[in-house]
């Protein structure tokens, strides 16, 4: 099999449960009430309650991490496929970052969005994630699986602009990680089910302004140099702005052969 088709054979079944994809619709009129509606700057209301795995109620507010960005994830735990796509996503992206850590740099919360989904189900899905994460503390208070009735689970769904629609015994639904600052704003969405180790991170520097990781200054110069780019979905290089810190680079250079000549010819 040629490297085309070896590649084409990974890729396909990527694209079917990607961003856009309605899994489980059986009526193609429906396709229109599903999607993500991003609503980037948003504020997430405190006035949500969901439950833990062990039946603690909370609101919103009290389960961001407060000196941290929060990626949120927005499944079902009964999903028989795509979510447990997406769920694996996030744990890969954990996974592979070499630079940031879950509880030291982050924090995720898993919600349901299906009412019916009881604390039991959300603990199995806690113990079987935290037990294969590989890179920080995949503890209860860092990594949270919640569900809630169905009037906190619309106002969080309406909230972060996640349309989704029963059909059957299943949901017909997107797919996409939310980034939170700290205060609960809704910094960046990262849509589908695989997620790059470097969009991860960068969405991570941007919602934290830089205050993640072991250096602010690194972290400054790659938000200076990449940006999200909205089209493609994903950070891109500035190249106006690579433009500019050359041009700078080159001035001082410049300034510091003419400086050297100029100091050799008055010797």
């Amino acid at each position: 099999m040629s490297k085309v088709k070896i590649i084409l054979s990974i890729l396909m079944p990527l694209l079917f449960f990607s961003i856009n994809s309605a899994h489980a619709i059986t009526d193609s009129r429906d396709i229109k009430e599903i999607g993500i509606d991003e609503k980037l700057g948003d504020i997430l209301p405190d006035n949500i309650i969901l439950s833990d795995e062990n039946n603690s109620k909370a609101e919103f507010g009290q389960l961001l991490a407060k000196d941290k960005p929060t990626v949120l994830s927005l499944v079902y735990y009964s999903c028989p496929r795509l979510c447990n796509f997406a769920s694996d996503g996030l744990l890969q992206v954990i996974n592979e970052m070499n630079s940031l850590s879950l509880g030291e740099d982050f924090k995720v919360l898993t919600v349901s969005f299906d009412p019916e989904d009881s604390t039991d189900i959300a603990k199995s899905k806690a113990v079987k994630y935290r037990s294969s994460t590989q890179r920080g503390e995949a503890s209860e208070e860092n990594w949270e699986f919640l569900t809630g009735d169905a009037e906190n689970i619309k106002k969080l769904t309406e909230s972060v602009g996640f349309r989704y629609k029963k059909d059957g015994e299943e949901f017909a639904h997107a797919s996409a990680l939310i980034i939170l600052t700290p205060e609960g704003k809704i910094s960046r969405y990262l849509h589908g089910i695989q997620h790059e180790p470097s969009d991860f991170r960068l969405s991570l520097i941007e919602a934290s302004e830089g205050r993640v990781g072991s250096s602010r200054v690194i972290n400054k110069v790659l938000l200076f140099c990449y940006g999200f780019d909205p089209i493609g979905k994903r950070y891109a290089l500035k190249a106006l702005n690579i433009v500019k810190a050359a041009g700078v680079v080159t001035l001082f250079t410049l300034c510091g052969v003419l400086a050297y000549f100029w100091r050799k010819e008055r010797k």
